[in-house]
């Protein structure tokens, strides 16, 4: 109907216009009753009957959300622990709110018929006429239809509140076939060492009821008895159906437990097993990460080719490695350290907070773990989710290795991770590559690993795992205590210290760097044990000496210079003052000492009683000496130092 058309249909019959309306908030209204029958015909075609709409509209207004309802299903729980489903929460809410509509109904109806001097009776069936016309797609309510049976429910919700909306055998725990020594039983023939079929202990369970078959149980020797599954109240023993037994097997608490005593630890532990959500450290060298590896490709003989590398857990950089042929020991993880230690030292970097490593071997240097690291963390056994080496390690192998090098792979994986394998492919033939080679292309591909970009590019933008190690280190550590580390994953050697200032290791004099260290030796016992680490050309720069577990000092490589003068070069000169120095200092603490500890002159007599003892006392005065030029100091270093002027003229300058 058109605004015109509207106009005219109110000028023609006045009556029909309630209310004229104006204003927001307040409509024209109309009689429903004084309508043309047309109109009333393409009202119902829309909108259905307009009486039972508004019915409905009236009880759905008061319909308001109780969060005391939802809060009260959902925290509560039955005898058993468990708690209510959650499509019987939706529908419990529902009622609850439905309810509370219903009241504010009622409690409307009945004070306005009162007012109007009316019966209220008739109500409960306009009630229930509104709450049966709800969309119980918006609504789903279990309400009764009956209009004596919802003024029942809705009395009782009144006196008993929330708990009488919840249905009396949800959560109870009615008689079972099946009770809980039968389900024991049952998960106990499934758990064997055999690891039978489903159906297999369906079978024996039937056998084992009638009599044919005897069960024992092997820790305690006690007969399982057939009268325990003895049902007196049907007289006829406990029999279950193949279903009942594929249930006890597969219930979701039962599977954790029989998983645990039919499936390996690691798979277990890796598959059912809660885990710990972690996020890798803000710096690196904050925790390394240390585990052996198995490579996928053989060497010439067909042996093994192993690894056992150490990861920066921030950066995920590999900083030290080591090989062999052989099963890891504890020979190819000081290598490693050692490895590492020289990747430390040659970049100048900071030692590393914390270690994680593996039990297996780990276990068997403890102690020297700990005075290494701040902090040492072992692995479960069986646990290698925990291990960010175990995850390093498949990164690497299935990223640059398999990019470059052929079969990387397992022949049990599955797509692009399965390779051929020899017992099943008579033509496939594993390819053998001499250890060289394999370590040698193992160290490129450790190389283009460190260099490539950094997995987490929105917080490393642009930089390669390498560039994060060393720009990003932990601000709270320092850099490595040589003559502690040294002493754990060094090379050691018997010898004493010599003159005073050298001690020899592996057919070289390394001299000691204080002159004041041999105080520290035992009374007359100049030997020490001395510890190093060669660089990767095999030369050893300094070593570490220790007598029991004192440390004495560090002691460098001695330096040779050519003793012809016609033939010395800059760096020969260099070498022969600081020798000349070196000695310097040397006769000058001998001089210092003897004058702080010695009597150059001393006289022993005996007094006699009969003559007094005539002290004459001279008083003598101490030469100056003159201090030397710069000019006369050089040239007396210039001079060869087996010049006893020479020395001298040393000592007194220093």
């Amino acid at each position: 109907m058109s605004e015109d058309s509207l106009h005219m249909y109110l000028h023609r019959f006045p009556d029909v216009r309630v209310r004229k309306g104006g204003g927001q908030g307040c409509p024209a209204l109309l009689s429903y009753d004084l309508l043309r029958s047309d109109i009333k015909q393409r009202i119902f075609e829309k909108y259905g009957d307009v009486k039972q709409y508004a019915k409905r509209n009236r009880l759905q207004e008061m319909i308001q959300p109780d969060f005391q309802a939802s809060k009260f299903f959902a925290e509560y729980l039955f005898d058993d622990e468990s708690n209510i489903k959650a499509e019987r929460q939706v529908e419990y809410n529902a009622n609850a709110t439905i309810l509370n509509a219903v009241g504010n109904y009622v409690a409307d109806a009945t004070g306005k018929n009162k007012r109007l001097s009316g019966k209220t009776t008739g109500i409960w069936n306009a009630v229930s006429d509104a709450v049966n016309t709800l969309d119980k797609t918006r609504f789903p309510h279990t309400l009764p239809t009956n209009p004596l049976r919802l003024k029942e429910k809705f009395r009782n919700y009144q006196e008993h509140g929330y708990l009488q909306l919840i249905h009396k055998g949800t959560g109870n725990k009615n008689a079972k076939r099946v009770n809980d020594q039968v389900e024991r039983l049952i998960i106990s023939l499934y758990c064997r060492e055999n690891l039978p079929f489903g159906t297999w202990v369906y079978d024996d369970y039937l056998k084992f009821l009638a009599g044919s078959l005897t069960i024992v149980d092997g820790d305690t020797g006690l007969i399982y008895d057939r009268e325990d599954f003895f049902d007196d109240s049907k007289g006829s023993y406990i029999t279950i159906s193949r279903g009942t037994v594929w249930n006890i097997l597969h219930d979701p608490l039962n599977d954790i437990i029989i998983d645990r005593r039919r499936n390996n630890r690691i798979d277990h532990n890796t598959q059912k097993t809660p885990y710990n959500n972690r996020k890798p450290p803000q710096y690196s060298l904050s925790k390394i990460s240390m585990d052996d590896r198995q490579f996928s490709r053989k060497t010439s003989d067909g042996g093994k080719f192993t690894a056992y590398v150490a990861y920066d857990v921030a950066s995920e950089a590999i900083i030290g490695c080591s090989y062999s042929t052989e099963s890891p020991d504890l020979h190819l993880i000081w290598e490693c350290f050692r490895d590492m230690y020289h990747t430390i030292n040659k970049n100048h970097l900071v030692w590393p907070g914390e270690c994680q490593v593996e039990n297996h071997l780990m276990r068997d240097i403890e102690e020297e773990l700990n005075q290494m690291f701040v902090y040492v963390t072992y692995g479960n056994a069986g646990m290698s989710r925990d291990r960010r080496a175990e995850h390093l390690h498949r990164k690497k192998k299935y990223g640059d290795e398999k990019r470059h090098q052929k079969g990387i792979g397992r022949w049990n994986g599955k797509g692009a991770y399965k390779t051929k394998s020899e017992n099943k492919d008579e033509d496939y033939k594993q390819p053998r590559i001499p250890v060289g080679r394999l370590t040698h292309e193992d160290m490129e591909s450790v190389i283009r690993y460190n260099n490539e970009p950094h997995p987490k590019q929105k917080l490393f933008p642009g930089k390669t795992r390498w560039q994060v190690l060393i720009e990003n280190q932990n601000p709270d550590l320092s850099i490595p205590q040589k003559h502690k580390l040294f002493r754990y994953i060094g090379y050691s050697a018997k010898t004493s210290i010599r003159n005073n200032a050298y001690a020899r290791v592996q057919y070289e004099d390394y001299r000691i760097d204080q002159l004041q260290a041999v105080a520290r030796l035992k009374p007359n016992n100049y030997e020490v044990e001395s510890f190093f680490i060669p660089n990767p050309d095999g030369n050893i720069e300094e070593v570490f000496l220790y007598q029991g577990e004192t440390f004495i000092t560090k002691a460098t490589k001695v330096e040779r210079y050519n003793e012809a003068k016609i033939e010395r070069t800059e760096k020969d000169e260099e070498i022969r003052t600081d020798q000349a120095i070196y000695q310097a200092k040397f006769f000058k603490f001998e001089k210092d000492a003897i004058k702080e500890k010695i009597t150059k002159k001393i006289e022993i007599f005996t007094p006699t009683l009969d003559n007094e003892l005539e002290v004459e006392i001279i008083q003598v005065e101490n030469p100056v000496e003159r201090e030397l030029t710069n000019d006369e100091y050089l040239k007396s270093l210039q001079d060869d130092y087996s010049s006893e002027w020479a020395t001298q003229k040393a000592i007194d300058s220093i």
